[in-house]
């Protein structure tokens, strides 16, 4: 029995020293075998390279296998479907762009002229001469425009646009026609296009039109039916209409522009700043 037992020991010392001594072969031990996936070759080669001259191998090229194991595992895949859905997330929305407005994108019709604050030159002024009549225009003067209105001064298109009226063969009024206005007390649309003299319509489309009046002249090339763009010459300042233009020629050189909306005209019902400011919003001077 104690034979057994000694023989049972012995036996055992003898499969320790192996399963713990070197191997001359360099072959991988169990520690080794635990290195999975990818990076097995990687790991051999560095424990191979990293080996003793008598086929001890040391801890470090096991940890550097369990490094390259961590950094070469493959990532999963990612669908085109959830590629573009990362990126719509990522992405910012575009505002939808803001409705196109009729009565923005004018320019002043004189280059270089400002809007007067003269209140007599405003939309919805009074015209007491005209039995309490109402101003439906805004006024360029020389002296309250911030720049040269005179007979010579060009007049400009204020948006690009179609010519509906153009007053080719206009012939100015006569003291007259003054006493007309006069007898009928200055009632009626038919005077009040009298009284605006020689003019220039152009509609912009959607209801909008501006109008241009008193001129001295109308440019070549400018009549009913013709297409104008913004900016283009269409005429030229004077007094048609008034009483000034055989009376006192010269002495009220101006031009009276108006855009009108409908039926109606910009700043209709509105005070005077309000309408000053609703053309110094069609003019892009204002928000």
């Amino acid at each position: 029995m104690l034979a057994a037992i000694v023989i049972f020991a012995a036996a055992a010392a003898v499969a320790v020293v192996q399963a713990t001594g070197s191997d001359d072969s360099g072959e991988p031990n169990a520690l080794q075998a635990t290195s999975v996936g990818p990076a097995d070759e990687i790991g051999e080669s560095q424990q191979a390279a990293s080996a003793e001259p008598n086929g001890t191998e040391t801890a470090q090229p096991i940890q550097q296998t369990q490094s390259v194991e961590q950094s070469t595992e493959p990532q999963q895949p990612v669908s085109e479907a959830e590629a573009q859905a990362e990126q719509a997330d990522e992405e910012e929305i575009a505002p939808e762009p803001e409705a196109d407005n009729p009565l923005r994108g004018f320019v002043i019709p004189i280059a270089g002229a400002c809007i007067t604050e003269f209140p007599g030159h405003l939309p919805g002024s009074t015209r007491h001469y005209r039995n309490d009549g109402v101003h439906e225009g805004l006024d360029f003067y020389e002296w309250a425009s911030c720049t040269a209105v005179r007979y010579s001064t060009e007049i400009l298109a204020a948006k690009a646009g179609v010519v509906i009226r153009a007053d080719l063969n206009y012939i100015d009024i006569t003291p007259a026609d003054w006493d007309r206005f006069i007898a009928a007390n200055w009632e009626g649309e038919e005077i009040l296009d009298e009284l605006r003299g020689r003019q220039v319509w152009i509609d912009h489309g959607r209801g909008i039109v501006s109008r241009y009046a008193h001129l001295s002249a109308i440019a070549e090339g400018i009549a009913a039916g013709t297409e104008v763009r913004r900016g283009q010459v269409i005429g030229y300042p004077g007094e048609s209409g008034q009483q000034e233009v055989y009376a006192n020629p010269g002495t009220d050189v101006h031009l009276h522009f108006e855009i009108r909306v409908g039926d109606g005209w910009l700043g209709q019902g509105e005070t005077l700043e309000a309408a000053r400011r609703l053309y110094l919003q069609a003019f892009g001077l204002a928000d």
